[in-house]
């Protein structure tokens, strides 16, 4: 079966279940994330990389879309290494690849982590959108990555851990404890922004998220590399632990060490490049990119210009308060108005981050009550 995505074409097996026991793995709903990435990959190799030629790396490809979409469609001198240790979408992403007429990029048949250990700090961007956890291949991607200014894009699908359905799932995973609420998806972000992190400094590196999103089923982020053991040191000051008091964020150092009750560790810092940001957004409107897409990424432009850690959950609030939910555009308007800074989050239609404190949001809800 042929579909088109972007600006490729592709061939995909006949039979679609989106899950392991698929010939070949494709998820169609992946669509807005591969957006997404190619505006962000764009934006980043643009301000960020100062090489005649940026080497991209799909360490595990699949049918090959996502790779040869960065080969055809990044607006940059790319050659894009596709990895995937099946066989057969070894052979599909070839014939995908002759289909498009693509020819700059290098295809390979191995387990991900030997692939990755093969081209060590060889790679601009590294790119792990593995089915379930990244996990398994962050240590091996890291050492991949040239050591200043490289990018590590990470995809996880196993939310139910990250988001705290699954606690005993994240700790073996992320080392970390989970936060559940209507912000998890936040909270899911930072914890993999923090464990990655932690990896990296064992090896003298920093590495600071420039871009992230929890969309659908999954989350991403987007870590650009440093070099040093003293910008590495700067990690454990940027990580630490979170507790939730009916939709307070209480905070605590990572130097303070773990208490009950606490999410984490996972990082506490602006997980946006502003920059990168606003680039992201002319990249994805000059491409044609959908509605959704730009929508995405503007709502994120106007998170990461507050820095609050996670969200306040007006639906919380509203039932404390015993009133119904006003128009989210009236509250972020109301907010303005009296000289705060609010946004509607990406990841939750009901979820406001605001520089203003609980009671001054408090008070606008109820203010709403009182003309209606």
């Amino acid at each position: 079966m042929k579909v088109k995505e972007g600006k490729i074409s592709f061939e995909i097996p006949d039979k679609l279940t989106v899950t392991r026991k698929d010939e070949v793995f494709y998820n169609p709903k992946m669509e807005t994330c591969r957006d997404i990435a190619v505006a962000i990959i764009e934006g980043f190799l643009k301000l960020y990389c100062n090489n005649k030629i940026a080497y991209i790396a799909d360490a595990l490809a699949g049918t090959g879309v996502r790779g040869l979409r960065y080969a055809k469609e990044v607006d940059y001198n790319v050659k894009v290494y596709l990895n995937d240790i099946n066989p057969k979408a070894y052979e599909k992403i070839k014939e995908n690849a002759k289909l498009n007429g693509i020819d700059n990029i290098e295809i390979f048949n191995e387990d991900a982590n030997i692939f990755l250990a093969k081209h060590y700090r060889f790679f601009n961007v590294v790119d792990i959108d593995p089915f379930g956890s990244p996990s398994p291949y962050i240590d091996q991607a890291i050492r991949s990555l040239i050591t200043k200014n490289g990018l590590l894009c990470l995809t996880a699908t196993d939310t139910a851990a990250l988001c705290g359905r699954a606690k005993r799932a994240c700790l073996r995973k992320y080392l970390a404890y989970p936060l559940l609420g209507k912000d998890c998806h936040e909270f899911a972000l930072r914890i993999l922004v923090g464990y990655a992190m932690r990896l990296a400094t064992r090896y003298n590196l920093l590495l600071t998220p420039v871009f992230a999103h929890a969309t659908d089923h999954y989350v991403r982020v987007y870590l650009k590399t440093d070099r040093g053991a003293k910008r590495a040191d700067k990690a454990f000051e940027m990580l630490g632990y979170v507790k939730d008091i009916n939709g307070i964020k209480i905070v605590k150092a990572f130097s303070e060490g773990y208490e009950k009750g606490y999410s984490g560790p996972l990082y506490i810092g602006n997980l946006y490049d502003g920059k990168l940001v606003e680039k992201a957004i002319n990249i994805a409107k000059n491409k044609g990119f959908k509605e959704r897409v730009i929508k995405i990424l503007m709502r994120i432009r106007d998170e990461s210009e507050i820095s609050q850690i996670g969200c306040y959950d007006t639906h919380l609030i509203a039932k404390i308060l015993k009133v119904s939910v006003p128009p989210m555009e009236y509250i972020v308007n109301s907010l303005k108005d009296l000289g705060y800074k609010a946004a509607i989050t990406h990841y939750n239609p009901k979820g406001i981050k605001t520089n203003a404190n609980i009671k001054t949001l408090m008070e606008v809800l109820l203010e709403y009550k009182m003309r209606g």
